[in-house]
């Protein structure tokens, strides 16, 4: 099938959020999947595919006297359509983005 990925992709990123901020994301970022969380592992589905993020810990990064919170988050794609797994982390990455200045 064109564009279609088998097997799994990932994507690894360091988000500059604490655990509770990403946890209170999960329902707008996953708006229509089915998904359930085991600890720092959620597994997001629908017929197209499978998403598994894996997040945490959370870490503190020192700047000077600034302190600002950060985590790794994994995103995996499994059997995900490419356009989809773009589309997917368009919505993701914007759920995310801070107003900068």
């Amino acid at each position: 099938m064109a564009g279609h990925a088998r097997g799994e992709e990932r994507i690894t990123k360091e988000m500059g959020l604490r655990e509770m901020e990403f946890v209170q994301a999960l329902p707008a970022v996953l708006a229509g999947y089915q998904w359930q969380r085991s600890g720092n592992v959620v597994t997001a589905w629908r017929e197209t595919g499978t998403i598994r993020l894996e997040f945490g810990p959370e870490q503190v990064r020192r700047i000077a006297s600034v302190s600002l919170p950060w985590m790794p988050v994994t995103l995996i794609f499994v059997d995900f359509p490419e356009a989809e797994r773009k589309a997917f982390m368009d919505h993701f990455n914007r759920r995310f983005q801070r107003g900068g200045g």
